[in-house]
């Protein structure tokens, strides 16, 4: 089954789901602020932290925005995306789900735009930065969440499901208040010094693993730069404004 028909055959089984969770409050905008701190702290690794990171990952209304405004005309119809004349809009229902279909490059773009937008430093995080934040302040954790797989993978994370969730709220924060670091959509990083040319990692596994191990931390999944599919987004990382 393509990726369009696989994300459409199960918007209707998750509609429910999804509802309930915007009634309680709990997606998206409800949460206070799109940026989380992640502090300055101690590591096995040295110190890390010292940036803000998104609370959520990156939007198909955030990104459709972005087309529009930025004049973007070459960016193709996708599952999630369709094409009015020269401008781009969300598909039914999709609006709030994390933004898929998008290579390094196109995330890459968007950092630049929103970094022109806000005039602050905008980026995807480096592997280690991401890795960091991920573990939400518990360092050595193999999960977002911790220690163990807590035996139901489903209610920690979009995992094995048919789609990707709403805007995070939908599965507990991690202690940086971070959602969906595992799961949902795999997350492009920063170009790796130890990549061979034409290669890009993607972090925290997403909405169609199977196996738990590719929602550790430490899990690199390994991608051509020209990847473009209904599993991989992004994250945004905000610089802090360092003080004189």
């Amino acid at each position: 089954m393509d990726c369009q028909r696989r994300i459409r055959f199960n918007v209707r089984v998750n509609f429910f789901r999804v509802m309930t969770v915007v009634f309680l409050g709990l997606a998206g905008a409800g949460h206070a602020g799109e940026w989380r701190a992640i502090p300055r702290h101690e590591t096995r690794n040295g110190e890390a932290g010292g940036y803000d990171l998104g609370a959520c990952e990156v939007t198909v209304a955030q990104f459709v925005a972005y087309l529009n405004r930025a004049g973007r005309t070459d960016f193709p119809e996708t599952a999630q995306i369709r094409r009015r004349g020269q401008r781009y809009a969300a598909r039914r229902g999709m609006k709030r789900q994390a933004v898929a279909e998008v290579t390094p490059a196109d995330a890459e773009a968007y950092c630049r735009w929103r970094a022109a937008e806000t005039g602050r430093a905008i980026r995807l995080p480096t592997e280690r930065e991401w890795e960091d934040a991920a573990r939400g302040g518990v360092d050595g954790a193999p999960y977002p969440w911790g220690w163990g797989d807590g035996g139901d993978l489903a209610s920690l994370a979009q995992f094995r499901a048919g789609q990707p969730a709403a805007r995070g709220g939908t599965f507990i924060a991690n202690g940086f208040g971070l959602f969906d670091m595992a799961g949902n959509v795999a997350e492009w990083c920063a170009p790796s010094a130890d990549l061979p040319a034409g290669q890009r990692v993607a972090r925290g596994g997403s909405w169609a693993e199977n196996e738990p191990a590719a929602l550790t931390v430490t899990n690199r999944a390994f991608f051509r730069e020209d990847y473009r599919d209904c599993d991989a987004g992004f994250r945004l990382l905000r610089e802090w404004k360092e003080t004189p």
